[in-house]
């Protein structure tokens, strides 16, 4: 009989140490740098048992089904992956609210272009500086704008993110409408990718919108744009700078960086008026220099090559303008936001002041 209780209370420790929630896996933010390496499997050890889980709702289900059909995964992985995770509403409050958006550049930039931000880009760049060499040359990408995104995106590999994706993505295409779609592909490009790469579908750490490694690539483009650089057989966009670096490189010459050309330069508008509806129009340059210059606007460039007109406030009463071109926008491709893309060039600017 002693024995008998013995065998229960052993099973019910055992039975109780495998169902502890993912998130309660999950490294602190600042330690983060590359996902959990487990058999796709590995959700049992998340809790299946949770109360609203996902895979309850019917537009879940049939994402399944056509996984399945469409992809030949494992639906039964699935249903049980959907089942261990319910709505992570921290990841729809900071959808709605992001800096990009909502602060203004002279706030936003002194998250990026500071002392120590520039600091951290000289020594990554003294690190690594062959492999920054080595993009440069194949991918025609200034090395100073490699490590400038790399900062901006991770502190330089440091903060890479500490939530699972799977549950950030799903909560995005499920319950997300404004962008549903868009998430709804990248969760299918995710799930791909941890089926190619042999990774726990729980078990992957990310940015709260599902962006994956130092570089912080969506899982679509970490399928489509990340290389090999080190030429080790493996892609690793947490562990590898030198797979980093390239695959930045290659994502920015992908989305149309033109070599040796001008980014930004600062701009004077002799009339606010005549040009406000053409600040921060579009995501493309559209004016020559010569007729940026008949509208009031002058600059020292003296570039062949057209221009966008971009409006930042740099102080809380002061309005600064600039004339982009087309790196400019290239680097918006890989964040939608003009404060983004010029706190990139800001910071990149001021590393390559000190040279490689």
């Amino acid at each position: 009989m002693q024995k008998a209780a013995f065998w229960i209370f052993f099973v019910f420790v055992i039975a109780s140490c495998s169902s502890a929630p993912t998130d309660a896996l999950q490294q602190n933010e600042n330690e983060s740098k590359e996902p959990r390496s487990e058999k796709i499997v590995s959700l049992e050890k998340t809790n299946s048992n949770i109360t609203h889980h996902y895979y309850l709702k019917s537009d879940v289900q049939r994402f399944v089904e056509y996984m399945s059909d469409k992809h030949s995964y494992d639906r039964t992985l699935l249903v049980k992956a959907f089942s261990s995770i319910q709505q992570r509403p921290q990841v729809i409050k900071k959808s709605n609210n992001q800096p990009e958006a909502i602060t203004p550049y002279f706030e936003y930039r002194k998250r990026f272009v500071n002392q120590t931000r520039v600091d951290g880009g000289i020594a990554f760049a003294n690190k690594y500086k062959p492999w920054l060499i080595a993009a440069q040359r194949e991918y025609g990408v200034d090395w100073s704008i490699i490590v400038a995104l790399i900062g901006v995106e991770t502190a330089y590999g440091r903060i890479t993110g500490s939530r699972d994706v799977f549950t950030s993505l799903t909560t995005l295409a499920f319950d997300y409408p404004r962008r549903s779609k868009y998430f709804k592909s990248e969760l299918e490009a995710y799930l791909l990718l941890a089926r190619k790469e042999g990774w726990g579908i729980g078990n992957t750490n990310g940015s709260y919108s599902g962006a994956l490694g130092m570089v912080q690539f969506m899982p679509s483009n970490y399928m489509k744009l990340a290389v090999d650089f080190d030429k080790n057989g493996h892609v690793d966009l947490w562990g590898s700078p030198a797979d980093a670096i390239g695959s930045a490189a290659n994502y920015l010459r992908f989305h149309g960086w033109r070599p040796n050309k001008e980014w930004v330069v600062d701009a004077d508008v002799m009339s606010v008026k005549s040009v406000a509806s053409l600040a921060n129009k579009g995501r493309k340059p559209v004016y020559a220099l010569e007729k940026w210059e008949t509208l009031g606007v002058y600059s020292k460039s003296i570039s062949p090559d057209k221009a966008g007109l971009i409006k930042l406030r740099s102080g809380p009463d002061q309005v600064s303008y600039w004339l982009a071109f087309e790196n400019f926008f290239t680097v918006m491709d890989y964040n939608p936001s003009r404060r983004y893309a010029m706190s990139v060039i800001e910071l990149a600017n001021r590393l390559k002041v000190n040279g490689l």
